[in-house]
């Protein structure tokens, strides 16, 4: 039986009208989820939220509602995982954004939910960040709640801070901001959405990526797109529902051309075994642009403050 429609507006553009598209039974916990569309902007949302218990040590090993997932590994060397693949793109799509914008100086990035750390081990092993002005160094900083925040903080010297200490923080500290597959873990995604744009400084960049619920794949697949994870992906969103999330908090939507981070999601989702043949095919960028255009990555908006 369909979970009660949500009786609280839409987060990304506050309508006031749900449509139930269906109900899906949970892959790691054995009850009945639903999924219900805002009629105006396309956001779904999940209920009942499963909560964040859900995200313990067996799921960060990949023995959770998600089995892909695997802290342990980025944690040791993300060096020899494919993650490597997305922070170089990243990298690449936040120089060109900080070259258009005409930074100067030293860069202040939040990697938000930061999880193993991966990105920002990354980031600090590259020392700055290229862009048109040259190589601009990199002040990090990270959050992210658990265990691996900890170790994050105490064994690996890095600046991570809680929801209480962003808070605290004058507005505008951020030059950039990313949130690589966070958002769509949060059932009130429009927090973290006001919270980013209240830390960034005029002209930053709000990098996010998450899976697209209205490309050609899911639009086909319908809930057995495997995006739909219901324990864990509570919130899914479409290029039209990010668009109208930003624009509320005072964001204006950007979109880029990604690489690396379509051939992460796509070597992520594969057996192991697949994995060496399949990082030889997706080195032709022809295969990559269609598997982009089948699974929406790079039609998902970022976005930047303008004011």
């Amino acid at each position: 039986m369909p979970s009660p429609a949500p009786t609280n507006s839409c987060g990304c553009c506050g309508h006031a009208g749900w449509r139930l598209l269906g109900t899906q039974w949970g892959r790691h916990l054995r009850r009945e989820f639903s999924y219900w569309r805002c009629a105006a902007c396309g956001f779904v949302r999940v209920e009942p939220f499963a909560g964040y218990a859900i995200y313990d040590d067996a799921y960060y090993a990949g023995r959770g509602a998600d089995p892909f997932v695997d802290y342990a590994a980025e944690y040791r060397d993300y060096r020899q995982t494919d993650r490597e693949i997305e922070f170089a793109d990243v990298s690449r799509v936040v120089g060109r954004r900080l070259t258009e914008r005409g930074a100067r100086g030293e860069i202040s990035w939040l990697d938000y939910g930061c999880g193993a750390g991966g990105l920002l081990k990354y980031l600090r092993a590259a020392g700055a960040i290229a862009t048109g002005g040259g190589e601009l160094p990199l002040r990090l900083a990270g959050h992210d709640v658990g265990a691996y925040a900890d170790r994050l903080r105490t064994a690996d010297g890095f600046s991570i801070l809680g929801g209480d200490e962003l808070d605290a923080l004058p507005a505008g500290s951020f030059d950039v901001i990313t949130l690589i597959e966070v958002i769509e873990h949060i059932p009130d995604p429009g927090t973290i959405v006001a919270r980013c744009a209240r830390l960034l400084r005029p002209g930053g960049v709000l990098l996010l990526t998450t899976g697209n619920f209205d490309c050609p794949v899911a639009r086909v697949r319908g809930l057995a797109y495997r995006y739909c994870i219901p324990e864990i992906h509570v919130s899914l969103f479409c290029p039209s529902s990010l668009a109208a999330l930003y624009a509320r908090h005072g964001l204006t939507a950007w979109t880029t051309r990604y690489d690396g981070v379509v051939r992460f999601k796509v070597l992520k989702g594969l057996p192991a075994a697949w994995r060496p043949v399949a990082r030889r095919v997706l080195k032709w960028p022809g295969i990559t642009r269609l598997i982009d255009r089948a699974y929406g990555v790079s039609a998902m908006p970022s976005a930047c403050l303008t004011t």
